[in-house]
């Protein structure tokens, strides 16, 4: 198994306007949970510790690929959510707008509720709604969104995703201490067999 060092455009770009997922892309992969601990570490940016005897016991569950996007997405047209409800500049009220259609409006209120920390899924949420604000309109966030998004899920191709997040992560690596806070903490391992890729996802912050 090894990593891929140049990943496409899109990933470098998410990083530039402040993106907090981490992730770790390997080739030649096997797709077995061993092969999954293995990886882990190496998406988990500036950890001090991994234990992986902990999240061993822990264990992660295979979930769908609707399940593993969440509630911040669309999955039937494919865009990216901004779930709550605000108010605009214009004085309209809107509940759970398409993020893209954002693009020249300016919200004055609103708010959302976070996913329970390590509660699963909701890779959009962790995506696109870190504790400060993407540094990029909604229009660009969408686009490099479903640039990654097709690059670690293929369409067409078959897909495993094995969902790792858990409360309890904390335990398993300080990484996900920050996030344990309130944002949220996300660990998932993507595994395509035809292409024998394995995707390892991250996330952890706080304001």
């Amino acid at each position: 198994m090894n990593r891929i060092e140049t990943l496409p455009p899109a990933f470098e770009r998410f990083e530039t306007m402040l993106g907090v997922l981490d992730f770790a892309i390997f080739e030649s992969a096997t797709g077995d949970r061993e092969g999954m601990l293995s990886a882990i570490p190496q998406a988990l940016r500036y950890a001090e510790r991994f234990y992986a005897d902990r999240l061993r016991q822990l264990g992660g569950k295979p979930i769908s690929d609707r399940t593993f996007f969440g509630d911040w997405y669309d999955f039937d047209r494919g865009h990216l959510l901004k779930l709550g409800r605000y108010k605009t500049a214009a004085g309209t009220e809107l509940e759970n707008p398409v993020l893209s259609s954002l693009d020249d409006i300016r919200i004055m209120s609103g708010s959302s509720s976070c996913p329970g920390a390590g509660s699963g899924g909701q890779f959009a949420y962790a995506f696109s709604n870190p504790p400060y604000p993407l540094a990029a309109r909604p229009i660009e966030v969408q686009a490099v969104f479903e640039e990654i998004r097709d690059f670690i899920l293929p369409p067409g191709r078959q897909s495993e995703i094995i969902d790792w997040s858990n409360p309890r992560l904390p335990e398993v690596s300080d990484y996900f201490d920050a996030g344990a806070e309130w944002w949220g903490i996300f660990l998932f391992a993507i595994f395509i067999p035809s292409m024998r890729r394995l995707t390892i996802i991250a996330g952890s912050t706080t304001d």
